[in-house]
């Protein structure tokens, strides 16, 4: 394996293209001339290919961020909601105590007493069970 690298690199080295890629300098890189090379020209898909699939990598992790972020404002939501409701259930209950009740009905001065005797269940025998 290791030979047929180096066979493959010695031939990349020993090729006219890479010797002109190796006498650019900075002053190339920057101003563009290094696009102008041969052995980078022949390269040019492979850049366009490259450069497509970066554009498609930050779109897609842009997404996957933009997911969480929604995800996690949501699950706030679902919390709030909860305590919410919570906080209305127990406000019910004390209110719907009998002792809450009469003290509702004997301030808003109401002409209600409470019964003597316990509520009388009705029994429909025609029913069928």
């Amino acid at each position: 394996m290791k030979e047929w690298i180096k066979k493959i690199l010695d031939s990349i080295r020993g090729s006219e293209e890479f010797s002109d890629l190796k006498t650019s300098s900075l002053r190339d890189l920057l101003n563009g001339d290094i696009f102008t090379k041969r052995i980078i020209q022949k390269q040019y898909g492979l850049l366009i290919l490259i450069a497509v699939l970066m554009f498609f990598y930050v779109d897609n992790r842009y997404s996957c961020e933009s997911l969480v972020a929604k995800q996690a404002k949501l699950k706030k939501d679902i919390q709030d909601v909860k305590y919410e409701s919570m906080t209305i259930s127990a406000e019910l209950m004390r209110l719907s105590r009998q002792s809450s009740v009469i003290n509702m009905v004997n301030e808003r001065g109401l002409e209600i007493e409470e019964s003597p005797s316990p509520p009388v269940f009705i029994v429909d025998s025609t029913e069928k069970k």
